[in-house]
């Protein structure tokens, strides 16, 4: 048993200096291509702002659509909808504002 944790070391250890190494190594690129991430990941925060914004606008005609609908049709009133609009409203509007802070 002794054995084959002195071997799971070694192997661990050679592993490690090796990783080391080709960080030591390549820094530079890796570097760079953290930084290529970052400015991608910055297009897409901005894209994941219009799509929400996108969202809620789109969600907001239908609540308005519906509250036109419920107030001047003769439809029978039910509030699964409204709440249902509501909450989906609410849940937009906490992920644009966790958009923005971040």
């Amino acid at each position: 048993m002794d054995h084959n944790n002195t071997l799971t070391f070694i192997v661990g250890a050679a592993l490690g200096t090796i990783a080391g190494y080709y960080l030591f190594k390549h820094q530079d690129e890796i570097v760079d291509k953290i930084h290529e991430l970052e400015g991608n990941l910055n297009i897409d925060h901005n894209t994941l702002i219009d799509k929400a914004k996108s969202k809620l606008d789109t969600l907001t005609q239908n609540v308005q659509s519906t509250i036109e609908r419920y107030t001047h049709g003769s439809e029978a009133k039910t509030t699964d909808e409204i709440t249902e609009i509501m909450a989906e409203l609410s849940r937009l509007r906490e992920e644009v504002k966790a958009l923005q802070a971040s």
